[in-house]
């Protein structure tokens, strides 16, 4: 069984700058967590804003 976390520009982890460096830190930061890349796919509300986000999807094992 899987649990999933989803990472974008907001989160706090990234301290308000998503740069290369930033998320590279922060991807290893859950990466020694035991959290791991499962994907990353843009994403946006065109009926509230034109802006896309882009959602990195996390997964992990956890105990049956």
């Amino acid at each position: 069984m899987y649990e999933y976390k989803i990472v974008t520009e907001r989160d706090k982890r990234l301290a308000g700058g998503f740069y290369a460096a930033a998320l590279e830190d922060t991807l290893n930061g859950y990466a020694a967590d035991g959290w791991r890349l499962a994907d990353s796919v843009f994403a946006a509300n065109i009926m509230k804003s034109a802006k896309v986000e882009v959602l990195f999807i996390l997964e992990r094992s956890i105990a049956a």
